[in-house]
């Protein structure tokens, strides 16, 4: 067993409980012995336990576990983007949130964008920053993995609890991890029911090239027609990338029957898509409805506040603080705690009854 071995067994042991606060550890050459290893190799491991402020030596006595109640414990979060100035904006409001939720019991985050550890960290290096850091616990800001990810492998060999938030169901079969999830799909197919309670037939949906939000192209054209607007299949239209969309939303409302509403992939889209809009001289939502989807806090400061379907990011970054608290119970266990976020629809300004609906 190598000196991080040790440093991580020993970390679990005052983490969990098996050594309690101010309690004397066992004697160096006891200890060496039950873990079989060299006290050379322990007395590495129990310096990485002193930087992390775990243990405290007290001359001439031994080493004895700090009060870890007291200590100000960190946490390190993952996200999507190159570097923290670069993060995403689901990414962002999940930190912030994150942030607050940890404040409120005395805890630090610390962060490391997945491209960074992906491409200048190696396993070692990895497990090292964990251990020189005093890292009790990981959240990771992102979700929908394949399963070959770099960061995956890298999770699962940091001996360390992970809550993955933005997960989706997919997400829960990583027995390794706990899941804040959420079905994308219904999600996104609720905002479309909405719109049509409304009144709306012809809705136009604009997506990411990439995502479609849980449906393909084929499996979203039968959602519209068992939804009883398959006249709506012909407004479905993608961006690679956020300048694209003042375009898309020209072309779409140059049709000869233009949409009366249009789903927006998230908020951002809809920003582009009012702004757009307003150029045209479309009067919002008299003429025009416009949803937001994924309910970030400030809605991008759109002239008017903007309906959207809320995913909470609020309560998944509360719900996942709250899980990390509890570790102990499941870090050891096969069955982790994975738990769905609810979602609401939350209607502003954006969007009104169907113009063709109205008596």
């Amino acid at each position: 067993m190598k000196k991080d071995d040790v440093f991580k067994l020993l970390r679990n042991r005052i983490m969990f409980g098996e050594y309690h606060a101010g309690e004397k550890l066992p004697g160096e050459v006891l200890l060496a012995t039950e873990l079989g290893v060299s006290r050379m190799t322990l007395r590495s491991a129990l310096q990485m336990l002193r930087h992390a402020e775990m243990i405290r030596t007290v001359e001439r006595s031994g080493n004895y576990v700090a009060d870890y109640d007291r200590i100000q414990k960190k946490y390190l979060v993952l996200f999507f983007g190159d570097e923290v100035d670069n993060m995403s904006i689901a990414s962002l409001y999940l930190v912030q949130e994150l942030q607050k939720s940890l404040a409120e019991i005395n805890c630090k985050l610390e962060m490391l964008s997945c491209t960074q550890l992906r491409k200048n960290l190696s396993l070692s290096q990895w497990q090292k920053r964990l251990a020189r850091g005093g890292i009790s616990g990981i959240f990771v800001a992102a979700g929908n993995y394949v399963g070959n990810e770099r960061e995956l492998l890298f999770l699962k060999e940091s001996a360390l609890p992970v809550v993955l938030l933005l997960g989706t169901e997919a997400d829960c079969r990583f027995n390794e991890f706990s899941v804040m999830y959420r079905d994308s799909k219904k999600i996104f197919a609720d905002g479309i029911k909405y719109l049509i309670s409304l009144g709306h037939k012809r809705i136009a949906t604009i997506f990411l090239s990439d995502s479609m939000r849980g449906f393909n192209a084929e499996t979203y054209v039968e959602f519209l027609d068992t939804a009883g607007i398959g006249e709506s299949k012909e407004l479905v239209r993608y961006f690679k990338k956020k300048t694209q969309i003042p375009s898309v939303v020209r072309k779409l409302m140059s049709v000869d029957a233009p949409p009366t509403a249009v789903m927006c992939f998230c908020d951002t889209t809809a920003m582009y898509v009012l702004d757009t809009l307003n150029e045209l001289g479309f009067q919002i939502p008299e003429e025009v409805s416009v949803m937001g989807f994924c309910g970030y806090k400030d809605r991008l400061f759109t002239l008017k506040p903007l309906s959207v379907v809320n995913f909470h990011y609020d309560i998944s970054a509360a719900e996942a603080v709250r899980t990390m608290q509890k570790s102990h119970e499941w870090f050891y266990s096969e069955t982790k705690v994975n738990k769905m976020i609810p979602h609401e629809i939350v209607v502003r300004k954006t969007t009104a009854l169907c113009p063709h609906a109205r008596s």
